[in-house]
């Protein structure tokens, strides 16, 4: 990729741009470059031009010539392939770049190198230092189990270490034997009401703990960085994104705080990328509770502009199928019950809240103009939602309601979803990070449909591709990575980490997996007439790639990265 003067330029294309030539010179040119437009015919283009952040001209060279003026900046692409700037529709960034502050996240695959990781720790830390490992999801450990107290003593016999997971509704801690005595926990210790003390025959505690982040929180105590702090690292993560050539984010879930902070960096010009917030609700479920609660947080639908904008509002409704909380049609089964650690053959999950109240929080967001959405990962979870949205008044099915997750897509569900106008945010990288342990805990014939977007696009269920970023800077070694090329590698390869393959017919095409995360994301924010596409008129959001990701060899997928990635006309990543 080259960036031209403006007079070599002119000579090379053999005439001069006057101030008179027709247009008002552009602020921004591309040139010699394969444009995929992801419009609605697939229009390759060579050349596009931008001005005061918007798509001006696309076409051939000749189509953008007259738009080069004395101060228009010319990227010459040399052949490189130009797309929409990807839209991630799915972060917790606000989670991430705080985290980032207290401890930088660490991918440890193995007990192996948990223990490596806690070993360099304690070389730095004082004897007596409590060491806290990052979250490591079992389903992502070799071994597929917690490392035990012994192993975390040879790893650290003079400093307190805590392993902590989550198994279905328990969070379980595993301690070393410094953290035993410096938590004073023996023999004689009383556990707190709903805190679970594992213990040995002769009564001692074996360093095993449930729900006991009451007993330790004193011992890990969190910092409290100062605005400035949060500040910095949250813009050093927005422009890791743009390395990666996203231009777009949807914060998933925030609170009135969060949106403020972000209002702030806007309102200073700060901002990189674009950004749609999605805002927790807190109700206690009746239709009246709902509506103060909604109007006590002072933002209204869709208020904010193309930089920052409210987005939908935010309901939980069930858990999570890594910690086996997902709500499920059919009962787990029992070779779930290693991985998760419960043992009724009946079980199927949690449903967090009542259907009724669902109902009412629906409707009572509808009334007030809120786009919704749910975290909802099971299939009969999202049964309990599609038969909430039915129930509301229809204007709801113009408010694209969203499924968050929706891993166990069903052909029924699908055709529910479409007729009612429903959309789903969904998560290819967890199939491939996960999706080997989960066969061996749910069977391969529920793997064949994790995550399975063709079922849903076979219905019309328009859905978005992204990452649930949540940990970690790195995009490939985050805990859920947010590579977006990765992302498009496995929607389009249905091949896991290790190789495996579950569910061969759910794999789509790369223009279908490219157009998830630009223009069919795009529809769930109500922009796919302003972003999503290289369209006249359009904002000036592109990246520039290393390589073609519609012709590369598949196993390069995931190694495509942003040349070039511009918000708005501007330049905010090259290499």
């Amino acid at each position: 990729m080259r960036i031209l003067p403006r007079m070599l330029l002119a000579l090379l294309l053999g005439f001069v741009a006057d101030a008179d030539a027709g247009e008002e010179p552009a602020q921004l040119v591309i040139i010699d470059g394969k444009v995929l437009t992801l419009d609605e015919k697939s229009t390759v283009a060579d050349a596009l031009a931008m001005r005061d952040g918007i798509i001006v001209a696309r076409g051939q060279r000749g189509d953008v010539e007259n738009f080069i003026g004395p101060d228009t900046r010319v990227i010459n692409a040399s052949g490189k392939t130009v797309i929409p700037g990807l839209i991630e529709s799915h972060v917790h960034a606000l989670r991430v770049a705080r985290g980032e502050i207290d401890q930088a996240y660490v991918q440890l695959g193995s007990i192996a190198e948990i223990q490596d990781w806690v070993q360099r720790q304690a070389r730095v830390k004082a004897a007596g230092h409590w060491i806290q490992i990052p979250r490591a999801d079992v389903t992502r450990i070799v071994e597929r189990r917690m490392p035990t107290r012994a192993e975390l003593d040879a790893a650290a016999p003079d400093h307190p270490v805590v392993f902590t997971w989550q198994y279905a509704s328990r969070q379980r801690q595993v301690l070393n034997s410094a953290a035993l005595q410096s938590a004073r926990l023996d023999r004689k210790s009383t556990a707190p009401p709903g805190v679970t003390i594992e213990r040995d025959e002769a009564g001692e505690p074996t360093g095993v703990l449930e729900n006991g982040a009451v007993l330790l929180d004193q011992f890990l105590p969190a910092s409290n960085p100062s605005e400035q702090v949060r500040r910095k690292s949250l813009l050093k993560l927005l422009r890791h994104y743009a390395r990666t050539g996203i231009t777009s984010i949807f914060e998933r879930n925030t609170d009135v705080d969060g949106y403020r902070f972000y209002e702030k960096l806007a309102r200073e010009g700060a901002l990189p990328l674009r950004v749609t917030t999605t805002i927790g609700l807190e109700t206690d479920g009746t239709v009246g509770g709902t509506k103060r609660a909604i109007a006590a947080l002072g933002l209204e639908p869709g208020q904010g502009n193309d930089r920052l904008r409210v987005g939908p509002l935010k309901i939980g409704v069930d858990g999570g199928v890594l910690y086996g909380t997902a709500f499920l049609r059919d009962p787990y089964g029992e070779r779930s019950f290693g991985l998760y650690g419960f043992s009724d053959p009946t079980y199927r999950g949690n449903l967090r809240i009542a259907p009724d109240k669902l109902g009412n929080i629906l409707r009572a967001g509808n009334r007030l103009g809120w786009q919704m959405s749910t975290h909802v990962t099971g299939d009969a979870g999202v049964d309990t939602v599609l038969d909430a949205v039915e129930a509301t008044d229809a204007s709801i099915r113009k408010r694209r309601f969203t499924l968050i997750h929706a891993y166990f897509a069903n052909a029924e569900a699908a055709k529910r979803a479409a007729s009612l106008g429903v959309g789903v945010d969904t998560q290819p990288a967890w199939y491939y990070k996960d999706g080997d342990a989960l066969s061996a805990a749910l069977g391969s014939s529920r793997l064949e449909k994790f995550i399975g977007l063709r079922v849903w696009r076979q219905a019309g269920v328009p859905v978005t591709i992204n990452a649930d970023h949540m940990q970690g800077i790195d995009p490939d070694r985050s805990l859920n990575p947010y590579n977006p090329f990765l992302t498009m590698y496995a929607a389009v390869s249905r091949r896991t980490e290790a190789g495996a393959i579950y569910g061969a017919d759910q794999r789509i095409s790369r223009e279908e997996a490219l157009r998830m995360m630009t223009i069919d994301a795009a529809w769930f924010s109500f922009d796919e007439n302003k972003k999503g596409s290289i369209e006249v008129g359009k904002l000036g959001d592109v990246a520039i790639l290393s390589e073609d990701p519609l012709t590369c060899d598949e196993n390069r997928l995931a190694r495509i990265r942003s040349i070039a990635t511009i918000v708005g006309g501007e330049v905010v990543h090259e290499e």
